[in-house]
């Protein structure tokens, strides 16, 4: 039997502390767990007549009450308040058919959030429901600790469309739930799901304006028209110099483009254009032959600039240890990330796999060729979207990892020659399908492990202080928030016709002369578009949001079935389009997550053994100094088959708690 008592979890920095940390935006309400009068009631359910008030610990307001002074004043907060949950059909219902909740909110200091976590699990002063982003403990340890309950039942009973997203999503159950002694699933925590990847803040960055400058067209490029490439997407034969030694041009057709130019007009994030047409016959680059189309170009761009013998201008960045560990380029070569990966349902240490060789050999053609940073060995102290900054800001780096901060003109003012502080420009890149190297096995396929925040997000728990309340109206609400239409209102905000249905006290949206959060509209491909009233730089966009109420379904924009327009500057919108074009499914972070803390610090051990030896090595293999067999024969000494069978454990799972 779980112990019910409330162990006291006390961090070093709660045992430090003398003062407890004050809360802001509490709202005055009760965090008792009374058995007080609910608005409305239901025949027969045994929560009616039980208290609806909860109080939610968040994380943080927007804009340090900037719009309102407390967070329940916020346009979601009052909308989700004066609604009626119908716990019998789920979903908004009316004063008949459901009660209404009455939700107030904690909000800690800003910057002193870890601490007043901790201080509210150490004394047991905590409310009914938790925002556990800042908990050291897993959900299923705060339940076995008596802080949080087994959810499990009220999950099964008033979260239909909770339950449906994870049907539909099998291979996020198993992150969600926990399983006992005999197999069967449990749930401690409701999670945010995200549709699709989220949008990025970094990505693959390149100099369009050289390739506009120093790009050859060439004399073929692909042919998306012809049957060939429609049904295998790609010519029969690649690159296009080994098509045209073998006279096999199936799939390729005549270049119509014979110069680039461009045109960046009033206002270049968003009125710039070109006529560039890659390899690939396409206007942004998507093989590894137009990634050297785009590196050839890079080297005539720099040896016109006089740095031919500047081991500080190059055409692309990697990391110092030769090769991203959550995959991105790295997989573009069959898939893989040069550690543990997964597929299929396999877990797999692909350190000395045909497909890490194949990025490895490609990784040679290009240091041998002087394409990459020959110093990339050297730059131990630089983030992976940081490499050589210096190098990048004075316009000196052809390709890098980097932010979108960097996109457009924005790196004109520290660039070192004159051409390019008048025409800089840079867009981003997906990552590149390997078209070049290898065998098949290797080819034409995309990219599997990339560098995506997880779709699954912080864990919300109901504490033990809600037992006895009114939990059917509590999980109906929840429950709704797994909608399109919950995840609009959270997500984006009220819509005209919510906004009419209530009355807000303050009223954000008439002191602002607001009508709605959003729009909806359609592209030119009919494709449904949400546009927010206000853009991405203007901190009311927040304010008029629920998001702080980090539950329910979040709506990234990037699933292929609508976009979200935020203002976002056109640069800026195409690059995370290109960002965004492939899915993360063979990182291991998730599952390494559910590893019991034994599991995961011998895990530690193996993979810190395996990426220092690694680290070590593999820039000796790209510069020519150790071989292919050598570096493998090392591998023998990292205990990979131990990590990856803990790993496998987790992920079988998923294929039975979570099926």
């Amino acid at each position: 039997m779980k112990n019910k008592t409330v162990k006291r979890i006390l961090s070093v920095g709660f045992v430090a502390a003398i003062t407890v940390t004050m809360l802001v935006g509490c709202g005055g309400k009760e965090n008792s767990a009374d058995d007080g009068e609910a608005d409305g009631s239901v025949d027969g359910d045994k929560f009616a007549g039980k208290s609806t008030a909860f109080t939610w610990w968040i994380n943080q307001t927007d804009s340090n009450g900037e719009f309102y002074e407390y967070y329940e004043q916020s346009p979601v907060a009052q909308y989700v308040n004066q609604q009626y949950w119908d716990v019998e059909n789920g979903g908004i219902g009316t004063e008949e058919t459901g009660r209404k909740l009455e939700l107030s909110y904690l909000v800690p200091v800003t910057g002193s959030e870890s601490d007043n976590f901790n201080t509210m699990i150490g004394t047991g002063e905590y409310p009914e429901i938790l925002d556990l982003a800042r908990s050291s403990e897993s959900p299923q340890a705060m339940y076995e600790n008596g802080v949080l309950m087994d959810i499990t039942e009220y999950v099964e009973a008033y979260m239909p469309n909770y339950l449906a997203l994870l049907d539909a999503n099998p291979e996020l159950k198993l992150l969600v739930q926990a399983a006992d002694e005999e197999g069967n699933p449990h749930y401690y925590a409701l999670y945010a799901i995200t549709d699709g990847p989220e949008d990025p803040w970094e990505g693959t960055c390149y100099r369009r304006d050289w390739v506009v400058k120093y790009a050859e067209p060439t004399e073929y490029v692909w042919d998306w028209e012809s049957d060939y490439v429609k049904e295998n997407g790609h010519p029969k034969v690649t690159p296009l110099e080994k098509a045209m030694k073998e006279e096999e041009l199936e799939g390729w057709k005549k270049n119509e483009v014979t110069s680039f130019g461009a045109d960046e007009g009033e206002n270049p994030a968003e009125d710039y254009t070109d006529n560039v047409i890659f390899p690939s016959g396409t206007k942004d680059p998507i093989t590894i032959s137009d990634w050297e189309w785009m590196l050839e170009a890079f080297d005539k761009a720099i040896e016109e600039r006089g740095w031919a013998d500047d081991s500080g201008a190059y055409g692309l960045s990697i990391p110092y240890y030769g090769y991203s560990a959550m995959g991105d380029i790295t997989s573009s070569f069959g898939g893989g990330t040069g550690g543990y990966y997964l597929k299929d349902g396999k877990v797999s240490f692909d350190a000395d796999s045909e497909n890490f060789h194949t990025y490895l050999e490609c990784m040679q053609v290009w240091y041998k060729s002087g394409w990459l940073d020959q110093n990339f060995n050297t730059r131990a102290a630089d983030m992976f979207f940081q490499i050589d900054t210096a190098g990048v800001n004075q316009g000196k780096v052809g390709m890098w990892c980097g932010m979108l901060s960097t996109l457009g003109t924005a790196i004109r003012v520290s660039c070192q020659n004159p051409s390019d502080q008048a025409d800089a420009y840079v867009m981003g890149a997906a990552l590149p399908i390997n078209d070049m190297y290898g065998s098949e096995e290797q080819m034409y396929k995309e990219p599997d492990a990339l560098y995506q925040s997880s779709r699954r997000g912080s864990p919300v728990g109901i504490t033990n202080k809600a037992e006895g309340k009114d939990l059917a109206a509590l999980f109906t609400y929840l429950d709704w928030t797994y909608t399109e239409e919950g995840a609009r209102t959270i997500r984006l905000g009220l819509s005209e016709e919510q906004y009419k249905s209530v009355t807000l006290d303050p009223d954000l949206y008439a002191e602002y002369d607001i009508k709605t959060a959003y729009t909806e509209t359609t592209d030119e491909e009919g494709k449904r578009v949400l546009v927010a009233t206000f853009t991405n730089s203007d901190p009311i966009l927040g304010a008029l949001m629920g998001h702080r109420m980090d539950v329910g379904l979040k709506m990234s924009g990037n699933n292929g079935e609508y976009s979200i327009s935020k203002g976002e500057q056109k640069v800026n919108s195409d690059a995370m389009e290109q960002w965004t074009k492939y899915l993360n499914t063979g990182n291991i972070m998730d599952y390494s997550s559910l590893l019991s803390s034994e599991e995961s610090e011998r895990y530690s051990k193996i993979n810190a053994a395996g990426t220092e030896y690694q680290s070590q090595n593999v820039p000796n293999v790209i510069r020519g100094t150790l071989s292919w067999e050598d570096y493998v024969k090392g591998l023998d000494s990292v205990d990979s088959e131990t990590a990856v069978s803990m790993l496998q454990k987790y992920v079988d799972l998923a294929s039975t708690v979570g099926g």
